[in-house]
């Protein structure tokens, strides 16, 4: 057996260590593009297109958000993502891939600095050029059977592509995997067919008919197009992508669904709860078919509006917890003094279930049947109205916030006449007043969790008598303190005047809160409530919706006419309203106008859409109207509570002189003036006769 020296030994050892040390240098290392791998096209100063373009994949710029000539190019896949937050996290992304396809961190094993690359067949590794880069004819990428082969080009400045250039692929390698880091820009020629992801420090262009098979990423400059086609690569055998959604429901207010009837989305397919999802690459949402009687949260590894972006081989969990919502029941008392009555609202005791509770004042309550019912009175009638029946019953669904109307209108006093009987005389009814608030939170949401939010509410007069004693409760804010508005400072809200009032309070959960507006004259009580949502946990913004009602006219003699309501319906709020519909408890059918000024079916905040319903009246009647709207899964709710006054039929009452704005004293000294004057008459008349005796 032949011995070998020790010096022989020593120099194979040597040999054997290069060629290791040769493979581990040549093998490059796959760069990770993060957000940015669901990105077809990407920019830093805009994209510009011209011709037909075809791409599969996402594209946006960021921070020059321009792109042009989007109208000719067909996305076979992805989203236009403009400059948004998508875009944004891509861009940083970008550069730090950059950075990684970069030396020192991919050692250069190759370079070909002055070498055209047409005519090249090359193996996985890295190649490197000093300045720029030149492909005239074929390059081919040979994989060696390897599936995950990487090939890395790193060049100084500029990479070139001869018209009909070509880049191939054989043998397993992949376009997923090809990475040209270019250090300022790349052009490829007419009708090139390249594969790859670009990484430009600067800009991008393609010439007409140059396709793509990777990425066009330009990190600071812009990417021109020109009839391309553009398909972001995916590796074939990458791990598997997946995205599970999980329901969980929580029923503790009376709440009977469950997890079955949510139904649950993927980018609008349907999915089912804890079954896991094989998902494409890229940006997703997660929603539901929500319900108003349920908080819906999303969260887990999707954000607040249910989005998620996947990378590849991920397998994510988003979570949609669902909570019922405790019903509340408002009772609010109208008290009519047509007849010299002289009560007020404190003077009536209502309850709900038994339970004595206040006007105006929200009571959270459980899910059922309900009776809602006063002390009588024998010197008022009582009608009760609103969402309560005639007889006071009321069925309560989660997540409801209804209001009960309860009218107590004084009776006509028995005649005080004797002998030769009673005297009747025409008696015109006082005119009710009619008062209106609006409430905006700010903000409307509270996205980072738990904090403060100021209410403004904004009290105005919508009638035509002035009103004094004005009262505002609120259920879960408090002091709601007066700010101005009083212009006059005579203590009554007048027709020409608007009251601000505001309120601060801590949210720590989504809440929906709610104020009663309060004023009397003409001894009869007018209210008005106001509800609004303040989403807590969530970038979601709530919808706001509010409606007048003014009835005309505003009283009517003994036996009634026709009342004819006018509705008005505006977007207090911030985003427009989906669904919006308007009722009322005792009249019907409600007729929409006119306002919907763009015809999309939405209330936009800038849109007043109005309405009217006629109504023959035979009696004093407060009537409500109730309009909603949606948006985000969310449903906005408002009240307007109108009274119409209709004399009784009965004896001679000498009622007082009604409020109208105008100083009692007038009504005194007219009265005296045409006295005086009747007076004069008479004795002129007396005298003359007198003179032709």
């Amino acid at each position: 057996m032949k011995k070998f020296s020790r010096n022989t030994l020593i120099f194979l050892s040597i040999v054997v260590l290069a060629f290791f040390l040769a493979g581990l240098v040549r093998a490059a290392i796959t760069v990770n593009l993060l957000t940015a791998d669901s990105f077809a096209v990407l920019a830093g100063a805009g994209i510009t297109n011209t011709g037909a373009t075809t791409i599969a994949g996402d594209i946006g710029t960021f921070p020059t958000v321009s792109i042009t000539g989007t109208s000719i190019i067909t996305f076979t896949t992805g989203t236009n993502h403009d400059g948004d937050a998508t875009t944004q996290g891509a861009k940083t992304d970008l550069a730090t891939a950059y950075t990684a396809a970069s030396a020192p961190s991919q050692a250069c094993n190759t370079n070909l600095t002055g070498q055209d690359l047409g005519g090249m067949t090359l193996t996985p590794g890295v190649y490197c050029f000093d300045t720029s880069a030149q492909l005239t004819g074929t390059l081919t990428l040979n994989g060696q059977g390897n599936p995950n082969a990487v090939f890395i080009f790193q060049i100084g400045s500029t990479l070139t592509t001869a018209s009909n250039a070509i880049v191939s692929l054989i043998n397993s390698s992949e376009e997923c995997r090809v990475f040209w880091q270019v250090g300022s820009s790349a052009t490829l020629g007419t009708n090139t067919n390249f594969k790859g992801n670009i990484l430009a420090l600067t800009s991008i262009t393609l010439t007409t008919g140059a396709s793509v098979g990777g990425r066009v990423l330009a990190q600071n400059g812009a990417v021109t197009l020109d009839a391309n086609t553009i398909t972001r690569a995916v590796c074939s055998g990458a791990s598997a992508t997946t995205l599970t959604v999980v329901k969980t429901v929580t029923n503790n207010n009376g709440g009977t669904k469950t997890v079955s009837n949510f139904p649950l989305f993927i980018d609008a397919v349907a999915v089912s709860s804890s079954v896991t999802t094989t998902a494409s690459v890229g940006l997703h949402t997660v929603s539901e078919t929500t319900d108003p009687g349920y908080l819906s949260t999303i969260g887990g590894d999707c954000s607040a509006n249910g989005t998620t972006t996947l990378l590849l081989g991920d397998a994510k969990i988003c979570t949609i917890t669902n909570d019922d919502i405790a019903p509340q029941l408002i009772v609010t008392k109208t008290v009519v003094n047509d007849n010299s009555g002289s009560k007020v609202i404190a003077d009536f005791s209502f309850f709900i279930d038994g339970s004595q509770v206040s006007s105006t004042v929200a009571s959270t309550t459980s899910v059922g049947l309900h009776t809602v019912s006063e002390t009588a009175d024998s010197g008022y009638t009582s009608t009760i109205g609103g969402d309560c029946a005639a007889d006071g019953t009321i069925t309560l669904a989660i997540g409801d916030v209804k209001t009960c109307t309860i009218t107590n209108n004084d009776v006509v006093p028995p005649s005080s006449g004797g002998g030769g009987g009673g005297s009747s005389a025409p008696y015109i009814p006082p005119v009710p007043p009619l008062i209106d608030v609006v409430k905006i939170p700010s903000p409307l949401a509270l996205p980072a969790w738990a904090g403060t939010v100021t209410y403004t509410y904004t009290v105005r007069n919508i009638g035509t008598v002035p009103m004094n004693n004005i009262t505002m409760v609120e259920d879960s804010c408090s002091p709601v303190k007066y700010i101005s508005g009083d212009t006059n400072l005579d203590s009554k809200l007048d027709v020409i005047e608007t009251w601000t009032y505001t309120c601060a309070t801590t949210l720590t959960k989504t809440h929906t809160n709610i104020v009663v507006a309060t004023g009397w004259a003409n001894g009869i009580s007018t209210t008005d409530i106001a509800t609004a949502i303040v989403v807590v946990g969530a970038p979601v913004v709530p919808p706001l919706i509010h409606i007048t009602k003014v009835p005309s006219p505003l009283a009517l003699l003994a036996g009634g006419g026709l009342v004819t309501y006018t509705k008005v319906v505006t977007n207090p709020g911030t985003v427009p309203l989906s669904n919006v519909v308007v009722s009322d408890d005792k009249c019907s059918p409600i007729n929409y106008i006119s306002g919907d000024t763009n015809t999309d079916s939405k209330l936009d905040v800038s849109e007043s859409w109005v309405y009217t319903c006629s109504s023959n009246l035979t009696k004093t009647t407060v009537n409500t109207a109730v309009a909603t709207g949606v948006v985000n899964g969310l449903t906005a709710r408002d009240f307007a509570i109108a009274t119409v006054v209709v004399a009784d039929v009965g004896v001679v009452v000498v009622p007082k002189f009604p409020e109208t704005g105008i100083a009692p004293n007038y009504y005194f000294g007219l009265s005296l003036l045409v006295g005086i004057f009747t007076l004069i008459s008479v004795l002129s008349v007396v005298a003359i006769k007198r003179s032709r005796i």
